[in-house]
């Protein structure tokens, strides 16, 4: 099946489904691919969160069968915590959570209804408390991919949240976490780890800082930010680059404290998870190059670019800071657009902080040229841009 139509059909049963204690992730017990099969009914509790999920929005149980699903069980958020507690049978099963949601960054609920979705193995003698968030709907088609392509529900899961985590290093780097998303809370409730609760904190607070941001400038919504992430991760491809500059710039407007205090006000008790160390660790890597400069070089006629220096291009002592970059190299383009559409150099992999071209390779006019960080570990920083008249 070719990835868009996949993705189609990924989205058909999200549509679906928006209508209708210690131990956290259920066993193996045979079944399809390594997943559980048969029995009784037993409990699968859980909390939801964006931000949590108000009362009364929608939770609703498919169990996967080979390349089927069914309906099996329904039920609602119990308070404006996001808490739910259902009868359900063993299996492999989407859990789908529906409805309006706390924003941590404006202390608000959201307008808009967003459904999340998570994929549990549940084991048919054990009862089973799970979280469903961003993570876990990022990771949830993958997952299936991955089982219906013969791996087990820990293959599965494992591949699928490396896959996101790798996508998502465009922005965060390389964060380490131990647990599967699935176990990943926003407070550090008993049995979580606070790092990796801090990590799906972090991403949560990104998202909602993403959408309120470009919302003010158009029409914009959590979920179109879920579907363009979805279908990227779907079709192999990175985040794409309107996207990624909205999570880059989102991270700078970040406050720690506004969002636990935030938090808060509504999980009154809770120990909310550490997302300033996240955010300190995250920050250093999305800053941008410093101290672009360019200038004109007479004979041969050519432009040279000076960045992460102290010293423009025109003082001699630039030479002198011409150093091999470590830990990451440097992406450069050059285009006759402002939005840099179609560049008349793109390279990467570039590993000094200077560079010159001759002016007999760009024509003649106005010339944009930007320079960003590609860190060792996927990160990337933002652009650092300058424009340039060639005669």
């Amino acid at each position: 099946m070719k990835n868009t139509t996949k993705f189609v059909l990924f989205l058909l049963v999200a549509l679906l489904l928006s209508c209708g204690g210690d131990s956290f992730l259920a066993s193996n017990d045979g079944g399809i691919s390594g997943t559980g099969n048969g029995g009784s009914k037993s409990s699968l509790a859980g909390a939801a969160y964006k931000g949590p999920f108000i009362q009364d929005s929608e939770v609703n149980v498919l169990k996967i069968e080979g390349d089927t699903s069914s309906l099996i069980s329904s039920s609602q958020v119990q308070a404006n915590l996001g808490d739910f507690i259902l009868e359900v049978e063993p299996g492999l099963l989407s859990v789908a959570t529906s409805g309006r949601y706390y924003d941590e960054i404006e202390a608000t609920y959201s307008d808009e209804s967003v459904t999340l979705k998570a994929l549990v193995n549940k084991d048919p003698e054990h009862p089973a408390r799970i979280f469903v968030n961003v993570l876990t709907l990022l990771s949830h088609d993958i997952a299936v991919e991955f089982i219906e392509q013969g791996d087990s529900y820990e293959q599965a899961t494992t591949k699928a949240a490396d896959k996101v985590k790798s996508f998502l290093a465009s922005v965060t780097g390389d964060i380490a976490t131990t647990q599967p998303f699935i176990n990943m809370n926003i407070s550090n409730s008993p049995g979580t780890t606070p790092e990796d609760n801090a990590y799906s904190l972090y991403i949560s607070s990104l998202f909602t800082e993403a959408v309120n941001e470009r919302s003010i400038e158009e029409p914009y919504t959590m979920t179109t930010l879920l579907n363009a992430l979805r279908a990227d991760l779907i079709n192999n491809n990175p985040i794409d680059d309107a996207t990624l500059l909205s999570l880059q710039e989102a991270n700078g407007k970040l406050d720690a404290a506004s969002i636990q205090q935030n938090l808060e006000s509504v999980l009154i008790g809770q120990a909310i998870a550490p997302v300033g160390g996240v955010i300190d660790a995250v920050t250093p890597g999305l800053e941008s190059p410093r101290n672009l400069t360019t200038s004109r070089i007479p004979t041969p006629a050519s432009q040279q670019f000076c960045f992460d220096m102290t010293a423009e291009c025109t003082n001699p002592e630039h030479k002198a800071e011409i150093v091999t970059a470590v830990g990451f190299t440097y992406d450069l383009q050059i285009d006759d657009n402002a939005d840099f559409s179609s560049p008349i150099v793109d390279l990467s992999d570039w590993r000094r902080n200077y560079y010159t071209i001759a002016h007999s390779s760009l024509g003649s006019g106005t010339r944009y040229f930007r320079v960003r960080k590609s860190h060792d570990d996927g990160q990337l920083s933002l652009w650092s841009e300058t424009d340039f008249e060639v005669p």
